[in-house]
């Protein structure tokens, strides 16, 4: 099977981990539609209908089959705010705003982190900020506290406020006049395609027991880092066709592979084994971790797998990336 995003066809990538999905799938697709139409997770009817089309719900589905439905909706909330504020502010809408546009948008939702209680002096963002959707976003940080173990919790806080710093590489560059090296770009894409928090988030709704500490481990934190990359090259790939009908100034590996004298051919074949042997490299390392592994870190690891199998997944049937 291969997938049409323009220019090119995507083929179908290496992918030896098997498929999984919640039988909650369409309740949960059902669910995000209703919740992002009544908190306004959109900007015209056209796009919260191509919102619905997108499945969010199937997304969580298929990173945590086995979660119990209200995990799962709160996973699934996440996912689909997480999408529409790349979207609003960042990349589809946001992305021709300039670096201030971005620089909002990113403290107002870094904002929604800082405990309360401690700006005792000054006002809060979300006090007058009636923009960035912070109503939204408070709750959502709210819920998520009141499930996740207190280490969890304040991980995924510190996860979301780099990711939301990383927001302000790329129109930081383009204000220079630059444009960011594949080398340059792989540094930022580590945070920026966002798989720590949201990592963590299937980590919450799957009832995963690692702690920060067994995440430390080295081999570990390779594992981590090696499953953030085959992520962000999948979502580059998949989503390199749309990202250059909407906004031509969005960076992903293939287009910054077509600048330095590819082929939209011949950038779209190294993107795809740059992830092959990205995946590779992440199940070699996993087959020596595993023996030794506490069941937590077992846990944690069958964890990483299913995002990286369900986001595959998600990625050649959603409709969020047709053009």
């Amino acid at each position: 099977m291969t997938v049409d995003v323009l220019p090119i066809v995507v083929p179908e990538l290496y992918f030896p981990i098997p498929s999984a999905i919640s039988p909650h799938a369409e309740t949960l697709n059902a669910y995000v539609a209703t919740w992002m139409e009544r908190n306004a997770l959109y900007s015209t009817p056209g796009q919260l209908a191509r919102y619905v089309k997108s499945s969010f719900g199937t997304f969580a589905a298929r990173v945590c089959p086995e979660a119990d439905l209200d995990r799962l909706k709160l996973f699934a909330e996440w996912l689909a705010f997480g999408f529409f504020y790349d979207d609003q502010f960042f990349d589809e809408d946001g992305g021709n705003g300039g670096p201030h546009t971005s620089a909002a948008a990113a403290i107002a939702a870094i904002s929604a982190f800082i405990p309360t209680g401690v700006l005792v002096a000054l006002p809060r963002l979300a006090d007058g900020d009636r923009t960035h959707r912070l109503n939204v976003l408070a709750d959502l940080v709210k819920r998520t506290s009141t499930v996740a173990r207190p280490e969890q919790f304040q991980r995924f806080c510190t996860q979301m406020t780099i990711w939301f710093y990383s927001y302000l590489y790329e129109p930081a560059m383009r204000a220079g006049g630059a444009s960011p090296t594949t080398s340059e770009y792989a540094v930022n894409r580590l945070y920026n395609i966002a798989t720590a928090p949201y990592v963590t988030l299937a980590e919450i709704a799957a009832g995963c027991r690692a702690t920060s500490e067994d995440l430390a481990a080295d081999q570990v934190r390779t594992l981590s880092s090696t499953a953030a990359y085959e992520m962000a090259w999948c979502n580059d790939i998949h989503s390199a066709g749309r990202e250059a009908a909407v906004n031509p100034l969005i960076e992903n590996l293939t287009s910054i592979l077509q600048r330095e004298s590819r082929s939209a051919r011949e950038a779209m074949d190294e993107a795809v084994e740059i992830h092959n042997s990205t995946l590779r490299s992440y199940l070699d390392l996993e087959a020596l971790v595993l023996p030794t592994a506490t069941p937590e870190v077992r846990h944690y690891l069958a964890v990483l797998r299913t995002w990286m199998r369900g986001h595959y997944d998600w990625c050649r049937e959603t409709l969020r990336y047709s053009t």
